[in-house]
């Protein structure tokens, strides 16, 4: 039967996308990541991982969900499931960024589907799998910016889409009887905002029947600020946002002049920044030190060359810490050690730890003040990543879609109002596209 079939296997009540649109023999999945649960995480470093077992597991676990027809045989075991070597589905897989809850799984599916990265992700992933802080690690095919791909006859299409990490992308879909485009992961106060807004005008001619969109701001969790605020569609941010720009302006105020060490705690996937904090510290006449994955990380993805931190440079730091902005990840905190007794300020940048109020979160705010420093914090992590809720609402209007599913949300049904249909389809279950409305089957 050739009709436009969606199955949200997750991503509709939080994170751990993983959404399938099948034409005929064809299917694409949209991203294969785990859910983000910090605080109830099983593989969380102490969980010893059975790599004989790795998929029979986090099957068990709900880790990844499942999807009929991408583990293999072998790796299923005696698992009651409909294994690749026996579906007749022509199955590709398609990564909008690499953050975890988007990519973390792919290394369980059949080494036989093939996997489409961002030509600028596979370089990430490549380089974190060689600094060892990207575990598993499978052969993927790259792809670039509105360059078409058929797979059967279903056309994908990859937009830009700024979000921190490099590479990511937004996917329109077209088949014979229905367009559809996923957002990714969107937000559109980076630092290449009026990029990502452009894009819109390129979908806005697409004439879109089904918009699958990231919405995380619409959880009250994760957005702070007063929802009637911000319910509106507006291009313009808001009181109370807080831009990417915004966090470089207050890093330059805070050290310009001061006398004391600036340390920064980035995450290694969002190289974007790291590049945006050695012009920093060009502009304070501070040199940036990183740590050793981070400087080949970033020598991989933009040929940066940057200094590594050894012992001669930390005695020179403690002479003339107003010299220096240094990169420091948590599990490396007691190596700040080293400069107790001289002034310090501590940025967090949406490093790990990633979520206010975990354990982690805690012990590096009391290794800081320990050190008598200054903690400097931003917006939520969510909010920083991912769209305002009313630029949001401007893009979904902008598409002007026929129809919208919130994802990445635990609270889609906040998602701003607007002319277009929201749907709240049930995960594990099939849905027919037809004429811009989805019905369960």
């Amino acid at each position: 039967m050739n009709d436009t079939i969606l199955h949200f296997y997750r991503g509709t009540k939080g994170m751990g996308i993983v959404i399938s649109l099948t034409y005929g023999h064809e299917r694409i999945i949209l991203d294969f990541g785990a859910p983000f649960s910090p605080l109830s995480e099983i593989y969380d470093g102490t969980v010893r991982i059975r790599n004989e077992n790795k998929v029979t597991d986090a099957l068990s676990i709900g880790r990844i969900p499942e999807v009929p027809g991408v583990f293999s045989i072998e790796d299923l075991k005696d698992y009651p499931f409909l294994s690749y070597e026996e579906c007749d589905l022509n199955t590709a897989v398609f990564i909008s960024h690499l953050h975890l809850d988007h990519m973390s799984e792919i290394d369980k599916l059949a080494p036989e589907i093939p996997v489409y990265i961002h030509e600028d992700g596979i370089k990430l992933y490549e380089a974190l799998y060689h600094t060892g802080l990207q575990e598993n690690f499978r052969s993927c095919h790259s792809f670039s910016y509105q360059k078409q791909m058929q797979i059967g006859k279903i056309c994908i299409t990859p937009f830009f889409s700024d979000h921190p990490c490099p590479g990511s992308s937004g996917f329109l879909l077209k088949t014979p009887d229905a367009t559809v485009y996923y957002s990714g992961d969107i937000r559109f106060h980076g630092m290449k905002a009026e990029e990502a807004f452009s894009v819109l005008d390129d979908l806005e001619k697409e004439k879109i029947d089904l918009l699958i969109v990231d919405a995380t701001t619409t959880s009250p969790s994760e957005f702070h600020l007063d929802p009637s605020l911000y319910s509106f569609p507006s291009k313009h941010l808001l009181p109370g946002s807080v831009s990417e720009q915004n966090i470089y302006d207050h890093i330059f105020s805070t050290l310009k002049g001061y006398d004391g060490i600036g340390v920064f705690n980035q995450y290694e996937r969002d190289t974007s920044m790291m590049k945006h904090m050695i012009e920093l510290g060009k502009k304070l006449d501070r040199n940036v030190f990183f740590e050793p994955e981070f400087a080949y990380i970033l020598k991989q993805m933009h040929g940066i060359e940057v200094p590594v931190l050894n012992e001669a440079d930390i005695k020179e730091i403690r002479k003339h810490p107003s010299k220096y902005l240094l990169q420091n990840s948590y599990r490396n905190i007691l190596a700040l050690s080293d400069f107790d007794g001289i002034e310090g300020e501590y940025y967090h940048l949406f490093g790990e730890p990633l979520v206010e109020g975990t354990k982690n979160w805690n012990v590096m705010r009391n290794v800081v003040e320990k050190l008598h420093w200054r903690f400097h914090s931003f917006s939520n992590l969510y909010s920083f990543s991912h769209a305002y809720p009313n630029q949001l609402a401007y893009m979904i209007e902008k598409i002007g879609a026929k129809s919208v599913v919130a994802v990445h949300s635990k609270h889609p049904e906040n998602l701003p109002s607007s002319k277009s249909d929201q749907f709240f389809p049930r995960e594990d279950k099939d849905h027919l596209l037809k004429n811009g409305e989805l019905t369960e089957i």
